[in-house]
């Protein structure tokens, strides 16, 4: 594969993963707005029940309550868990969008001096060239004056 196409490449492969940063980032911004709505509710809730119970309940309200508050908090702990998998997957792709970043420096580093290595040999060539002419036209001129 030749440097530019791979150079291509990790470009490429650089901007897929800042596009999964993004929506990463975006999923974690969505749930954590989702887990604070729940929390909100989940205290309106608790708090509701606090009125009731200092009104009096029967034990299937208390237990219809019970139940709701239950799922309620397994709801939560599974928009924490699945922050907590998105925060490491954001952490993950940022560790390889650096590492990405830093190939393509390196690579542009080798075509950099690549390119540099081209001119110097053409400006070698030119320089020879340049030397050659000379020196026939100083064996030319010193021919002639003998």
């Amino acid at each position: 594969m030749s440097l530019d196409s791979l150079r291509r490449v990790h470009a490429q492969a650089t901007e897929s993963l800042m596009m999964e940063l993004s929506q990463l980032t975006q999923m974690l911004t969505r749930t954590e707005a989702q887990i604070r709505t729940m929390e909100t509710q989940m205290q309106a809730d608790a708090d509701a029940y606090a009125q009731q119970a200092r009104q009096g309940l029967t034990i299937e309200e208390m237990l219809e309550w019970q139940g709701k508050m239950d799922a309620q908090q397994a709801a939560v702990q599974e928009v924490r868990a699945s922050i907590d998998r998105t925060t490491a997957l954001w952490q993950q792709t940022k560790e390889r969008l650096i590492e990405a970043r830093q190939e393509c420096k390196l690579l542009e580093r080798v075509a950099e001096r690549r390119q540099m290595a081209v001119r110097e040999a053409m400006a070698r060539r030119e320089q020879s060239v340049t030397d050659e002419a000379a020196h026939r036209q100083v064996s030319v001129r010193g021919h002639r004056d003998s």
